[in-house]
């Protein structure tokens, strides 16, 4: 295994049973074929089985971070117990070289009956940790984690954003090579999203650390991930950058049929000129018609050159290139537009109103908008872009989607409610252009 190389897995395999009965059955017989020196036959599926994971293969490298990302009942989470040693694999290698800490369930190594004082002792040991290095970080863990009054209260009186906190605060200050993380801090509050986040991009960029993380939050996954792999169904569709494997999971997502596992075609456009448009996160479709089709969304900088990386303080436009399809006359009308960060806040928006500022009373029938921000005036994070249309009464959405993601690179000096928060409000400056 190359030196830089810290998790490598090699065409692993992992089957389960759906019938407790047979689970157990076929437990014994192969204890008794390994006892006398037998093949258990673990590479071929008996009745009732089914591979959980296919022939998975992949390398990550130290300081690297690889998002895990697929439908529910996609094999990830089995994944991350296989890579923490929970689970063995039925086929192929899995090698791992460095310490693991792992999150992958909410109280997993918790004592309901004991305090969380003395399960951070109990749960820093089981990771590795001395007494000695848990009596000097304890105060760090403690604050961490924020559970206040409840230190002293058996965990089982805790809730499960408590455990979350509890859980994570351990795993990150036991300080080993590997971070393992599952879809667990989904549960927490917006601030203790924020604090973890933080706390993975200084363990990476500080510590030469290496993270797995399985989560169902692309921001997440766009902010974080160095590369980034799609299950479904236990296979490996594709693995490479995150926006492309991104654009992968959600056409899977929209597809009635989540079987097919080839021929899934990005919904990524790249133009003959290379320049990239924001992809469709998602469209809802549930709530708003097809009388306008929203069909390209860029940003284009003051020079005029698109791109999706940013920076704080840089004057930019959201092109949006439409068709009225139904020929509706869309009088003074409303546009919608918002940035959400990676914490699903919305961090800035616009109301823009045809007939005001100089643009039209109606909708053309086709056109591209385009909508200023001189500056753009956001913090450092992973957005995506909100987009609607709605009639002049406000209530009837004739398009509506999410388009991302892009990166501001460098923090502004802004004013901002709260203490390290990427939330801003500011005044912004925005005209339109409506070209036919």
């Amino acid at each position: 295994m190359d030196k830089d190389v810290v998790i490598k897995i090699d065409n692993v395999c992992k089957k389960y049973c759906k019938s407790l009965k047979r689970s157990m059955l076929y437990g014994v017989k192969d204890i008794a074929r390994n006892t006398i020196g037998l093949s258990s036959h673990s590479d071929k599926l008996r009745k009732n089985e089914f591979w959980a994971l296919d022939d998975i293969s992949f390398e990550v490298k130290k300081g690297e971070t690889l998002g895990i990302i697929g439908p529910n009942g996609s094999g990830k989470t089995t994944l991350l117990k296989m890579l923490n040693g929970i689970f063995w694999p039925d086929k192929g290698k899995i090698s791992i070289k460095g310490k693991v800490g792992a999150l992958i369930e909410v109280g997993a190594g918790f004592h309901p009956l004991l305090t969380g004082r003395e399960n951070i002792y109990i749960n820093a040991a089981i990771l590795g940790m001395t007494k000695e290095e848990t009596d000097e970080k304890f105060d760090a863990i403690i604050e961490f984690a924020d559970i206040g009054d409840f230190l002293d209260v058996p965990v089982k009186h805790y809730s499960s954003g408590m455990f979350v906190r509890l859980g994570f605060a351990v795993a990150v200050h036991c300080e080993p090579d590997i971070l393992l993380v599952d879809e667990v801090l989904a549960v927490g509050d917006s601030s203790f999203r924020k604090k973890s986040s933080e706390r993975m991009k200084y363990f990476i960029k500080n510590g030469n650390k290496s993270i797995v993380i399985v989560t169902h939050n692309m921001q997440t996954v766009e902010a974080l991930a160095d590369k980034v792999i799609l299950l479904n169904h236990g296979k490996k569709i594709i693995s490479g950058k995150a926006n492309d494997v991104i654009a992968q999971y959600e056409l899977l997502m929209r597809s009635p049929e989540r079987k097919d596992t080839k021929g899934i075609i990005v919904p990524r456009v790249i133009s003959d000129n290379k320049k990239e448009e924001l992809l469709l996160v998602h469209k809802y479709n549930d709530f708003s018609g097809n009388e306008v089709e929203i069909k390209k969304v860029w940003l284009e900088s003051s020079n005029g050159k698109r791109s999706t990386q940013f920076r704080g303080n840089d004057d930019i436009a959201v092109c949006i290139s439409y068709n009225n399809n139904a020929g509706i006359k869309i009088q003074n009308g409303f546009i919608w537009m918002a940035f959400i960060n990676e914490y699903d806040i919305n961090c800035m928006g616009a109301r823009l109103c045809l007939g005001e500022n100089g643009t039209p009373e109606t909708l053309p029938e086709s056109g591209v908008i385009k909508v200023w921000f001189r500056p753009l005036q956001l913090t450092t994070s992973s957005y995506k872009i909100s987009i609607i249309f709605f009639d002049h009464t406000y209530t009837v959405p004739y398009a509506q989607g999410h388009y991302g993601y892009i990166k501001v690179i460098n923090d502004i000096p802004t004013i901002v409610p709260g203490v390290n928060t990427p939330v801003c409000w500011p005044k912004c400056k925005w005209e339109i252009n409506l070209d036919k």
